[in-house]
């Protein structure tokens, strides 16, 4: 099985390099059964914005949904993934995720990650990511006054009150 190489530094990627790789991504790409994902997996993007990992071989992806990867690690399963949409490849996805990790997966900093305790540094109430260093929040509070109705069952009612 021949790929075109991916131009991934797998040793610049391991987790024991920082928190901001994820480790089942690591695991996934240096299974040792399948040594060739690191060397030849892509990140390609769907019309849905759903995102795949894997080679392309003859017009099919084979791979998996980057997300399964994400929170599978190994034992994600591939899948040949037959060209019923197209898929677009994110072209510098690894050179962006060698240098902010999952923040490449997440740049708008909305997503949740396993062991990401050391993405924020807070101050107050502002915090700022440690992986990229591009990302500041503020914590924003308020209060919304909610009014609700539901309809109920009239039987139950009568009984609670004695009716």
């Amino acid at each position: 099985m021949t790929h075109a190489h991916n131009n991934l530094d797998v040793a610049a990627i391991d987790p024991r390099n920082g928190a901001k790789f994820s480790p089942n991504l690591y695991k996934w790409l240096t299974d040792r059964k399948r040594s060739y994902r690191a060397s030849s997996s892509r990140l390609y993007r769907s019309p849905n914005d759903a995102l795949y990992i894997g080679y392309i071989d003859d017009g099919d992806l084979v791979g998996s949904r980057l997300m399964t990867v994400l929170c599978e690690g190994r034992r994600a399963q591939t899948f040949c993934y037959l060209p019923t949409f197209r898929l677009i490849e994110v072209t510098d996805f690894w050179p962006r995720y060698m240098h902010v990790g999952r923040c490449a997966i997440d740049p708008d900093h909305k997503m949740g990650f396993q062991n990401d305790e050391s993405r924020w540094e807070v101050n107050g109430d502002w915090r700022t990511c440690t992986w990229c260093g591009a990302c500041s929040q503020m914590l924003v509070r308020w209060t919304e006054k909610v009014q609700r109705q539901a309809w109920r069952d009239v039987s139950s009612l009568r009984q609670a009150v004695g009716v």
